[in-house]
C-alpha cells in the first residue's frame, strides 16, 4: 500500500511553493467527482463559513515603497538588503536583461509587498515568466484530468484505510478543526488530502490566492502589454508530487501533521520572511525543513525544477531581450536554487532588492 510519505516535514512551506496548490483547494464538501469538476476553485465553503483569522499587524500594514528597498548588492543569497520588501535578482549581458523575483503565491488581502524597483524591473522588461499557467480552460481541464489520475484512489481504496485507523483518526481531528470533515476526504489520496487541507488552513487564516504575488503581477504584465510564458505547467507540479509516495513510510507525514496543529504561526512567519527579504529565513523555513525531511523530496520538488529553469534561462540568456520572471521564493534562495546554480554557470546575479 502506497503513502504520501516524504514530503510534509514542512506543510505550509509546500503550500508555499506550488502555485498550483490553490487550484487543488477544495470545499471539503465533495466527492471524487466533484473534484475533477471543482479543482480550479480557490475559495472553499470551508473558509466562507469560518471566522477568518485576521493577519498579523506586520503583514498587513502600510509601509513605504522606497527606492531604498531596492539598493544593489551583491553576493551570497544571505546578503542583507536594506528595505522591506521581497527579494529580487538581476543578470544581464551584452543584449539580455533577466530579473527574478520571488513570490507567495497565496498571501492576506491589503499585504504591502510592492515597490518602485520591482515596478521598474516590470516596466523595462516584456516578457513576464510565471512558473505554471494555471487559470487557462485549457490548463484547468489538463488540472482536473491530473488530480483524478494522480489524486484520487481506486476503487475500494479510501485515505482511512491507507493512513490505518490510528493515523487517519488523528489526520480526521486536524482536518475537521479546519471545517473539513473526514469523510469529504476518504477518495483522496494521502497527498492530497493533507495539501486540501493545508490550502484551507491557509485561506482561514486569511490568505487568498486572489490575492497572491502571481496575481498582482499577472495584472500589472497584462496592462504593459507583457507577453506572458510559463517554465512549466501546473500537472508538471501534480506528478511532483503524486511521486513522493513510498511504501509504509508515515514519519513524515506525521510530522506534517503537527504543523498543520499550528499552522497559523508558521505561515505568518513564512509571511514575514518573504515580505521583509530575509533570504537567510526563508532558506530555513522554504527549503531546509523540506531537505531535512528528506532529500529525495528535495531533489524532485525543488532541485530538479529549478535545474530545468536554469536551462530556460540559460538559453534566454544566448538570446536577446528583458525578462521578469516571476516565482516561488524558496526557489530563489539556498543550496541548489535558481540563484545559486546560475552563478555556479558563472553568471553575476545581483541581489537588487
Amino acid at each position: 500500500m502506497k503513502t504520501f510519505s516524504k514530503k510534509l516535514k514542512c506543510s505550509a512551506a509546500l503550500a508555499a511553493l506550488f502555485v498550483g496548490l490553490g487550484a487543488c483547494a477544495n470545499d471539503g464538501q465533495t466527492d471524487a467527482a466533484a473534484v475533477q469538476s471543482e479543482v480550479t476553485r480557490t475559495e472553499t465553503a470551508a473558509v466562507q463559513s469560518a471566522p477568518t483569522q485576521t493577519a498579523s499587524p506586520q503583514a498587513t500594514s502600510s509601509q513605504t515603497g522606497s527606492s531604498e528597498a531596492g539598493s544593489s548588492q551583491t553576493g551570497s543569497n544571505q546578503a542583507t538588503i536594506n528595505g522591506d520588501r521581497p527579494a529580487m535578482w538581476r543578470l544581464a549581458d551584452s543584449d539580455s536583461e533577466i530579473f527574478l523575483f520571488g513570490t507567495f503565491h497565496l498571501l492576506p488581502p491589503g499585504t504591502q509587498w510592492a515597490s518602485a524597483v520591482m515596478d521598474d524591473a516590470m516596466v523595462e522588461t516584456e516578457t513576464t515568466f510565471f512558473e505554471a499557467d494555471t487559470t487557462s480552460q485549457q490548463a484547468q481541464q489538463a488540472l482536473q484530468q491530473a488530480v483524478q489520475q494522480y489524486g484520487v484512489n481506486k476503487p475500494g481504496v479510501t485515505l482511512s484505510s491507507t493512513l490505518g485507523a490510528e493515523r487517519a483518526a488523528k489526520f480526521g481531528a486536524v482536518a475537521e478543526k479546519y471545517g473539513v470533515p473526514l469523510a469529504n476526504l476518504e477518495p483522496f489520496r494521502p497527498w492530497l488530502a493533507s495539501l486540501t487541507v493545508t490550502i484551507v488552513a491557509y485561506q482561514r487564516a486569511g490568505f487568498d490566492p486572489n490575492s497572491g504575488a502571481e496575481t498582482i503581477i499577472t495584472a500589472k504584465a497584462t496592462e504593459q502589454g507583457d507577453e506572458i510564458r510559463y517554465l512549466e505547467t501546473a500537472v508538471d507540479q501534480i506528478k511532483a508530487l503524486a511521486s513522493l509516495e513510498d511504501t509504509n513510510d508515515f514519519t513524515s507525514f506525521d510530522d506534517g501533521l503537527k504543523q498543520l496543529e499550528d499552522v497559523d504561526t508558521e505561515i505568518k512567519n513564512l509571511l514575514t520572511s518573504w515580505r521583509t527579504g530575509d533570504v537567510k529565513a526563508m532558506e530555513e523555513q522554504l527549503v531546509d525543513s523540506i531537505k531535512s525531511a528528506s532529500p529525495a523530496a528535495f531533489d524532485v520538488l525543488l532541485k530538479n525544477r529549478n535545474a530545468n529553469w536554469v536551462e530556460q534561462i540559460n538559453t534566454l540568456m544566448a538570446g536577446e531581450g528583458d525578462h521578469f520572471i516571476a516565482v516561488g521564493a524558496g526557489h530563489l534562495v539556498g543550496e541548489d536554487s535558481v540563484v545559486d546554480m546560475l552563478r555556479d554557470r558563472g553568471y553575476t546575479v545581483t541581489r537588487v532588492q
